[in-house]
């Protein structure tokens, strides 16, 4: 069983950060992929979406940079 943050001493996140119209979205993934994702999970005393929320946001952030740089690179080639 996994703690919350807040009975672990951590705030909760601001409204803001938060958000109060939260939308649920569902992913597959396979036995191994989700008995990864638990034991990471427990290593960090995190729930099992808190810790897939926070490889998502990680994983998009690189996503988006790589868009960004390849996205510079082929305005480039246009402009010349």
């Amino acid at each position: 069983m996994t703690t919350t943050a807040r009975r672990l001493g951590r705030p909760s996140l601001p409204p803001e950060v938060r958000g109060d119209a939260d939308v649920l979205i569902g992913m597959r993934v396979s036995p191994a992929e989700h008995q990864r994702c638990r034991e990471h999970a427990e290593r960090e005393e995190r729930s099992m979406s808190s810790f897939a929320r926070r490889i998502y946001l990680k994983g998009l952030a690189q996503y988006e940079a790589e868009l960004g740089r390849s996205g510079a690179a082929a305005s480039a080639v246009q402009h010349f």
